[in-house]
């Protein structure tokens, strides 16, 4: 044996910290009848509002028919309008509603709670520092996809 654990894999670790914090924020949305994906779609529009469904998919690392049943599910729940691009009637954006617009602080403070706990015995230092060093990774591994290395 070589000593390769699949339990030490960069891999391996960062899905299992994802599925765990997905799992633990999705406990959190319930009161609200929201999934995490549908989560990360209103958090692109909180950030900026009356985004295309193609920059937030984009943004997101999601196809056009994950993005599209995304919104038409927040539509239909009342927090976000889907309208046509006045430039461009081919392109559709997402518009938060007021209902939509209301939920922006709640879940962006339960969002930033979940963070505080994942990172709890960390301290400034080390959470700047492991953030840092999460985002190098991510943007070596998209360098990759991007470079044709890896087809994806």
């Amino acid at each position: 044996m070589d000593g390769y654990r699949v339990d030490d894999s960069l891999g391996f670790l960062a899905n299992r910290l994802a599925t765990a914090m997905r799992y633990a924020f999705e406990k959190r949305l319930e009161e609200f009848g929201l999934t995490a994906p549908q989560y990360g779609f209103l958090a692109r529009l909180f950030e900026e509002d009356s985004q295309s469904l193609s920059i937030i998919g984009k943004s997101l690392y999601c196809d056009k028919p994950t993005m599209t049943g995304i919104a038409n599910r927040l539509e239909k729940k009342g927090f976000i309008r889907k309208v046509r691009d006045e430039e461009d009637r081919r392109v559709i954006k997402a518009v938060l509603t007021e209902n939509g617009r209301r939920l922006r602080d709640v879940l962006r403070n339960m969002a930033k709670e979940l963070n505080a706990e994942a990172l709890n015995d960390f301290s400034e230092k080390e959470t700047k520092l492991f953030k840092s060093m999460l985002k190098m990774s991510l943007d070596n591994v998209l360098k990759m996809v991007e470079g044709g290395v890896i087809n994806v």
